[in-house]
């Protein structure tokens, strides 16, 4: 009887275990959020300042601000999006694995030691592809983010009169360094 009751503890320790996982990916996925939900108030303060002083100095209309600034914002929100569908996908992940483990230690069947080792290597195994492919994904937007608000900080710190020209440049060289990150983006998160 008392390897019953070893198993027995040796089960709810790992369920535990899982549980305790599930409350800090809750908590990685409500932080991770509240700052994507940051940088985007930032962005669009920041634009919102630089279509103004664009508009102020009759430089360009704000419609038009609007239109040519609209592609990078658009790329920049399914970005986040994205990252959101991805962390949302491992949080549940998390709990189903976590009921997988409770349901296979706690129903009474017997398992074997040596399988259930195979199976909890597999299911870590692609809990670290995952986690792998969110930390690039949050990389990459964060990467992005910089960019844009660098971009955007120093049209507003020139201290001469902005132009629509550095204007134009800037919304060009962000959507070229958007495509050419989007692509390696998709490439490094292919299988997720």
């Amino acid at each position: 009887m008392g390897a019953a009751e070893d198993m027995k503890k040796v089960a709810e320790e790992i369920v535990s275990s899982y549980q305790s996982r599930i409350s800090e990916v809750a908590a990685m996925v409500d932080s991770t959020r509240q700052i994507l939900e940051d940088f985007k108030t930032r962005r669009n303060n920041m634009s919102n300042q630089l279509k103004e002083a664009l508009a102020r100095e009759g430089s360009l209309r704000r419609k038009d601000f609007d239109i040519m600034i609209s592609g990078i914002l658009f790329h920049q929100d399914e970005r986040e999006k994205q990252v959101k569908e991805l962390l949302n996908t491992f949080f549940e992940e998390q709990k189903e694995v976590a009921e997988v483990v409770r349901k296979s230690l706690t129903e009474g069947k017997r398992v074997r030691i040596d399988d259930f080792r195979k199976s909890l290597q597999n299911i870590q195994a692609r809990q670290k592809s995952r986690e792998l492919g969110i930390k690039t994904a949050l990389i990459e937007f964060q990467e992005e983010y910089k960019e844009i608000v660098a971009s955007l900080s120093s049209l507003l710190d020139e201290e001469e009169e902005m132009r629509i020209k550095d204007f134009k440049e800037m919304v060009s060289n962000i959507r070229v360094w958007q495509m050419k990150h989007a692509k390696e983006t998709k490439n490094k998160l292919g299988g997720f």
